[in-house]
């Protein structure tokens, strides 16, 4: 066996991509490397699938692309799948960068077809020069140490069988079997930041130490290493750390980490964490840097209130002990129910307020749980009603008849300022009888004066 295709099996074998029966469906572009990776694949005795994408983006050259990989399918007996697809309209549509709706489409194809097939693997024909351009373009835009990281081997039933070839190797052995390709005119311009490493940086490092691409590799490789060790530390940290909110088990919307909880993790763990918290309210990493969470982590010393805006309209702020991590949303619902009769009020998304009425009587034990209170009914003048603050909101706190803002309220109690927002209160226009879990008003507590009596019993969602 060719020693080109012996260095390429060993290194599937080693991260076990595939076993002889697998189905392995590759993205061949036409291009020098998905055509080697095609070549190699079919001589290594696998069943293949070569599916195409034309991105409808550079014309005739797109459609002669599209040509030479399916007539070099049909001449080797590949079964061949082509898709098509406007992808400057669907980035348009998505919000997307061009590349960015390229790939999101090419890999969709790919897992679609992958799908037909039993024991399927997708192969994508990323080599050790696109290994290290990586490694370099995620120095430069500042990632942290999983962009060290690079491209994995594998990842889900994704593989790379080509990730430790280099260009040159898979360039002399198309010519040795002497296979043609297609070449890509976008791929040898200058204008896009990656092709600028391939194009300038690259050759200049080679030029420097002819072994430049293999040791950028090595250092990715025990970044990965290093990385997997860090990160297990962090994910335990992040259980006992990290309190997670959000509307669904599926969906978190918050992450709430105590301060002096944070300010005793090492520092690589700490940001790991951030990091963590970040990725899982955005659903997504790539683009979160050092500098996301080196801004984060400078909140914990800071004042109360202290915020930032964030990527993926994340926003972290400060609130009292905790740092907070949260979509960049305001969730605020505002709600009023009228309380008119005995019965249960139901408050969507937070709970329910359960109302009864009394005669007062000497036996009557007066409840003073949290979530519990028994007020002077006579004492209630006008509509009574559970809903958000509002401006003007104050509570009587004391027997002279003091008022006392329920912002300050709020305040003294160290209330974060997002959930003030949806905070149940229940009120008389705007004075405050009950801020519910917090204050309850000196003016309408049960005296021996009192003849009838209104019961009111709050039970939190989920509790």
């Amino acid at each position: 066996m060719d020693k080109f295709l012996i260095k390429i099996k060993a290194y599937m074998d080693k991260y076990n991509m595939a076993d002889k029966d697998s189905r392995i469906v590759i993205g061949l572009s036409g291009g020098a490397d998905s055509v080697c990776l095609l070549r190699a694949m079919k001589a290594l005795g696998y069943s293949v699938t070569a599916v195409h994408i034309n991105h409808q983006i550079r014309g005739e050259e797109a459609d002669r692309d599209e040509n030479f990989c399916k007539n070099l399918c049909d001449r080797l007996g590949v079964e061949f799948i082509s898709y098509h697809k406007d992808i400057r309209t669907y980035a348009s549509e998505e919000g997307l960068t061009v590349e960015e709706a390229g790939r999101k489409f090419r890999y969709r194809c790919f897992d679609e077809t992958a799908k037909k097939y039993e024991n399927s693997r997708i192969a994508v024909a990323h080599n050790k020069n696109d290994l290290a351009e990586t490694i370099l373009f995620n120095m430069i835009r500042g990632s942290g140490m999983n962009g060290l990281t690079g491209i994995k081997p594998v990842r889900e039933n994704i593989i790379r069988p080509m990730l430790d070839t280099g260009r040159d190797d898979i360039e002399d052995y198309l010519q040795s079997i002497a296979q043609d390709f297609v070449t890509d005119a976008t791929n040898l311009s200058c204008d896009y930041d990656r092709n600028r490493i391939r194009h300038k940086i690259i050759p200049a490092l080679i030029e420097i130490n002819d072994k430049a691409l293999t040791h950028i590799c090595d250092i990715g490789f025990e970044a990965g290493e290093g990385y997997k060790y860090i990160t297990e530390i962090a994910d335990k940290a992040y259980t006992s750390l990290a309190q997670e909110e959000g509307l669904s088990d599926d969906i978190v919307s918050r992450v709430t980490f105590d301060i002096e909880g944070l300010r005793s993790a090492e520092d690589i763990i700490r940001s790991q964490l951030i990091y963590k918290a970040m990725s899982t309210v955005a659903v997504r990493r790539k683009d979160i840097s050092r500098i996301h969470v080196s801004d984060t982590l400078s909140l914990i010393d800071k004042e109360t209130g202290s915020s930032i805006n964030l990527i993926y309209n994340l926003r972290a702020r400060r609130s009292y002990g905790q740092l907070i991590i949260e979509t960049n949303i305001d969730n605020r619902t505002d709600y009023r129910i009228d309380i008119s009769e005995a019965g249960s009020y139901e408050i969507e998304g937070y709970g329910v307020l359960e109302i009864s009425f009394m005669d007062n009587s000497d036996d009557i034990s007066i409840l003073k749980n949290i979530y519990t209170k028994m007020a002077d009914y006579g004492k209630i003048k006008d509509n009574l009603c559970i809903r958000t603050p509002q401006d003007g909101d104050y509570i009587i706190i004391d027997k002279e008849g003091n008022k006392k803002k329920l912002s300050r309220v709020f305040i003294d109690s160290k209330i974060d300022r997002k959930e003030r927002l949806s905070w149940p209160v229940i009120a008389v226009e705007n004075e405050v009888i009950w801020a519910i879990g917090l204050r309850f008003s000196e003016a309408y507590k049960i005296t021996d004066n009192t003849t009838k009596i209104i019961c009111m019993n709050y039970i939190r969602k989920g509790v």
